[in-house]
């Protein structure tokens, strides 16, 4: 880990705020991750975590036997990545309207394409715009990978109304008959696996959380690889040829590995390592992606305040969605004010009060959305910066 006196090294010349990322960092991570994915599988890359069209290529150049395209997160996305060169992409969120459909014929002229369907007026508007485009989409069939243990409990995110190997065979019997479409991959998201972090948190309310945490992950998994592989087994009886099975998250990627009926893993966030992965046992990230803040001014002997930082992640809002501090370790952001959009004081606690122009680096709660404050990332070797690449937003484009 670099010191506070190796970043200011690092930084001095560099205009802030600024994103950084890891270069070393982000190749330990994607060991920890194929170290995690078992035999004969492929790690697909969640684009939605990076939104740097330069580091997704960086990843799958790193080990084209193991990574295999991308999981996009919209149709225009997916068709701008089909632009820039990508050729195996997923969506794996529904589309809803003919643009979106449009944007995805458009993609397939180019790429392969797969997107996720839960209802069957999703692959009507496909249909549609693929017969218009005279290419073939595939269809992924998004099974609810949620624990439902009790009437009117629900563990997991709210996805597909896909709940059993018949829901499934019943929409994929209906796209049957469309042209231009074909049901051909599924995919299950056990998001209370791969988003729940394995470590407690402090005192007696932190242990009695980890505990109920880790009884949702024990009962899940073996309860999503039961559904995901009689979903497959029902639709390939019924002659469906189903070659794409897809599951998991960074988080599960060693428990979705042992589904016999998964043929490739997401992984995203683990790449970088925003601090809401913190806390997996069994996958030692090292934080990739970082944001350094300049001090601007000293309100108090024992306060600065620095320009920025109100990168906000997106969930249930709560202190968990704020960035962290990472060094220097003794700032501490006011309560009252908390992270700003137009500038952040910090408490400064036991060491060295930050001068004006100091940078102070924070990381991110989420992967991907730190993508959406800055133009560009610096990608940083050992103690230099190598390249300053762009972002999708560096690049003029904003998918939500």
């Amino acid at each position: 880990m670099r010191t506070w006196e190796d970043w200011k090294r690092l930084l001095a010349d560099v205009p802030l705020p600024a994103a950084v990322l890891d270069l070393d960092a982000l190749d330990h991570n994607l060991g920890v991750l194929t170290g995690a994915l078992g035999d004969g599988l492929t790690l697909r890359v969640a684009s939605k975590s990076i939104r740097v069209p330069a580091v997704l290529r960086y990843l799958l150049d790193a080990e084209p036997r193991r990574l295999r395209g991308l999981m996009t997160f919209s149709a225009h996305e997916t068709a701008w990545l089909a632009e820039q060169g990508f050729d195996d992409l997923l969506l794996a969120y529904p589309i809803a309207r003919a643009d979106e459909a449009a944007a995805l014929a458009r993609a397939a002229t180019r790429a392969q394409v797969w997107a996720a369907v839960d209802d069957v007026a999703q692959a009507r508007l496909l249909s549609a715009a693929a017969q218009g485009a005279g290419v073939t989409i595939g269809l992924c069939l998004d099974i609810d990978a949620s624990w439902r243990p009790l009437p009117g409990v629900h563990l997991g995110v709210r996805r597909s109304p896909l709940r059993s190997a018949a829901d499934a065979v019943a929409v994929a019997q209906a796209c049957r008959a469309l042209p231009g479409v074909e049901v051909n991959a599924v995919l299950a998201y056990e998001a209370q696996v791969a988003g729940l972090p394995d470590v407690a948190g402090p005192g007696l309310a932190g242990r009695a959380t980890g505990m109920v945490k880790q009884l949702v992950k024990r009962r899940s998994i073996p309860l999503v690889a039961r559904r995901r592989q009689q979903v497959v087994a029902a639709l390939r009886s019924e002659g469906f040829h189903v070659g794409l099975v897809n599951g998991g998250g960074s988080g599960s990627v060693a428990s979705t590995s042992r589904d016999p009926s998964v043929t490739e893993v997401t992984a995203g966030s683990g790449f970088v390592a925003s601090h809401l992965f913190d806390g997996y046992r069994g996958l030692p990230w090292q934080p990739a992606l970082v944001f350094a803040l300049a001090v601007v001014r000293q309100s108090d002997a024992d306060h600065v305040t620095c320009a920025g930082g109100g990168y906000i992640a997106s969930g249930s809002a709560g202190p968990d969605r704020m960035p962290q501090v990472l060094s220097p370790g003794h700032l501490v952001p006011v309560d009252l004010e908390g992270w700003g959009e137009v500038q952040t004081p910090f408490r400064v606690g036991d060491g060295p009060v930050p001068a004006l122009g100091d940078p102070v680096i924070c990381r991110h709660a989420k992967a991907g959305e730190l993508a959406e404050r800055f133009a560009s990332y610096l990608l940083v070797r050992g103690d230099r910066i190598v390249e300053q690449v762009p972002t999708a937003r560096g690049l003029g484009r904003c998918f939500f």
